[in-house]
């Protein structure tokens, strides 16, 4: 070979690097010649122009997306999607159950004695645990009385019972009374009302607020 051709080759070579050998058939070089980077690395070859990137190459490549280009949870910039709102606030308070307690019955007066029926109901929408009943005489009862069961004396003039569990559009425990009241009086009169509705919302009072006057004749005399 002459001078000439033979440092026509040292220039090629001092040029082209090591990639002139691939060009002519020769052993690929790790690292050499991949845009990306890829080729070499742990030893895996470089892929041929235009195929598909997939798996890890496919996210040395492109920064942590797929190839699809959708960031990947291990994607640094990606956005994580918003907290779902809470279902209910905490700081909510429950509205009240809505019930509407009812009394009715009557009240007769004998002999210095008084008689008090009352039948307790609830017409609803919601269900009573418990409740009671205040009955407050204008004559003083004499402590002497036994009184029945569910039933205690709140003062010299005052009884309360307890109604008992009634469920929405039902019946409570009927209280039934038999008193003496102090000397002999010609009338006497009863208020009725609820003392404590079981924790319900009562929008109606009028049903289970009453003043019943029953003269000594011992009739009935209803509410």
């Amino acid at each position: 070979m002459s001078g000439l051709a033979v440092g026509a080759a040292a220039v090629l070579v001092a040029v082209c690097g090591p990639s002139a050998g691939v060009a002519h058939g020769g052993a690929a070089h790790s690292g050499v010649g991949d845009p990306l980077g890829r080729a070499g690395v742990g030893g895996r070859p470089a892929p041929a122009p235009g195929a598909a990137l997939g798996g890890t190459d496919a996210a040395d490549g492109l920064g942590g997306r797929g190839a699809s280009g959708v960031p990947e949870a291990s994607d640094p910039g990606a956005v994580a999607p918003a907290a779902p709102a809470a279902a209910s606030d905490p700081g909510a308070v429950a509205p009240a159950a809505e019930a509407d307690l009812a009394y009715h019955g009557h009240v007769s007066l004998w002999g210095g004695r008084v008689g008090v029926w009352v039948e307790p109901s609830n017409h609803g929408p919601a269900a009573v645990p418990d409740a009671t009943v205040r009955l407050r005489f204008s004559a003083p009862l004499s402590g002497a009385e036994q009184l029945p069961p569910g039933c205690l004396r709140g003062s010299p003039e005052t009884v309360l019972c307890s109604t008992g569990a009634m469920r929405a559009a039902g019946a409570g425990r009927e209280i039934a009374l038999d008193l003496r009241v102090a000397g002999s009086p010609a009338e006497v009169v009863v208020n009725i009302n609820t003392s404590w509705s079981g924790g319900a919302g009562d929008r109606n009072p009028d049903n289970n607020t009453h003043r019943v006057l029953a003269p000594a004749t011992g009739d009935k005399y209803a509410y």
